[in-house]
């Protein structure tokens, strides 16, 4: 089996997790026997990262959206398109319709009216329209990570029948709890208001006596900067170990997004053994809050904090709960709905 994927980045050039996931699938999928190809946007000296080759198009990600001639050539000798948005799926669809093959649209996450709070009305307005329209387009298989933006997507027109739903994967085996867990409630996330930044100072600001750690980068770093709340440490944006080992230390993970797909920092929380507080409709032990009730989020973190055993138990049972995050699992599932794809087109042939 041939796949052309294609999304508007691919590492080591990322503005998130979903980069993360997109090189994981074309890696594992490569792992699993498929042979897979990808098209980006970026330097075009970089034709390969971790095995995987790359062609990359030295244009703005937005420009991806004009690509169609080049997807559509390079999509003759695949059996299969693979795509994520934003700014590939249009293109990538088109291609697809040109030559007869099917197309997977994987959506890393779907916003819906979030987008109003994060580009203001206008704008805001106008990426709500365009998720839409794109979303909607009669994909074979239009792929989400949580039943949450399937419900989402559906109502805007995607198709019920095929959508569906595959949970993402994390190398949970690279994250475990620490000896002892310290007193710390810890925040990572791209620094934007989507992530629920201004939550998080709030509840900070009410809890002088709680510690809070942040990794991330964004728009807001400033903001965090700037706040000088001497319970807040900003640690700023890392990687490898020492990434990991915040997680393996915190007690608490707190993200109180208002918006999201299905955070992979969630999973690298899970795996370290961290109670969870957040807003997002998944399953973990912790605290289900509402999105932007900052008197609720005080009042969660406030009793988690007070209760160690309770967190202990907690990050215990998200612990075991993450380990079914497997990338073995997330490819299977993959490669089956490919097959299937296929197999219906061979039918109608």
């Amino acid at each position: 089996m041939r796949v052309l994927l294609t999304h508007e980045r691919f590492l080591p050039d990322f503005a998130g997790g979903g980069e993360h996931l997109v090189a994981g699938t074309a890696k594992h999928l490569l792992n699993a026997g498929v042979a897979v190809r990808v098209l980006t946007t970026g330097d075009p000296k970089l034709v390969s990262y971790e095995g995987v080759p790359t062609l990359r198009l030295p244009v703005h990600r937005y420009r991806f959206n004009l690509a169609v001639r080049r997807i559509e050539d390079l999509a003759r000798d695949h059996d299969l398109i693979q795509t994520f948005n934003y700014h590939a799926c249009l293109p990538s669809f088109l291609a697809a319709r040109r030559l007869g093959k099917p197309i997977v649209c994987l959506a890393l996450a779907v916003f819906g009216r979030t987008w109003l709070e994060m580009k203001g009305q206008l704008v805001g307005r106008a990426a709500a329209l365009w998720e839409r329209y794109v979303l909607t387009r009669p994909y074979d298989r239009l792929v989400l990570l949580t039943e949450h933006n399937r419900e989402l997507a559906v109502g805007f027109g995607a198709s019920t029948a095929r959508s569906l739903i595959i949970d993402p994967a994390v190398d949970v085996h690279e994250y475990g709890p620490a000896p002892e867990k310290e007193d710390v409630v810890l925040f990572s996330a791209k620094l934007e208001a989507r992530k629920g930044v201004e939550e998080l100072l709030d509840v900070a600001r009410a809890l002088p006596d709680v510690r809070f750690q942040v990794l991330g980068w964004g728009p807001d770093e400033d903001k965090l900067r700037r706040c000088a709340l001497p319970n807040l440490e900003f640690a700023g944006f890392e990687q490898g170990e020492r990434f990991r080992q915040r997680f393996a230390r915190a007690r608490i993970f707190f993200l109180p997004s208002r918006a999201e797909g299905f955070p992979l920092v969630l999973l690298y929380a899970m795996a370290s053994g961290c109670a969870v507080i957040g807003t997002l409709p998944l399953p973990f032990e912790g605290v289900h809050i509402p999105v932007g009730d900052t008197g609720i989020m005080v009042d969660a973190v406030r009793r988690l904090w007070m209760n160690r055993n309770e967190t202990d138990r907690m990050g215990e049972a998200n612990r075991q709960r993450a380990q079914q995050y497997t990338w073995e699992r997330y490819t299977n599932a993959l490669v089956a709905t490919y097959r299937e794809v296929l197999e219906e087109r061979g039918r109608k042939a």
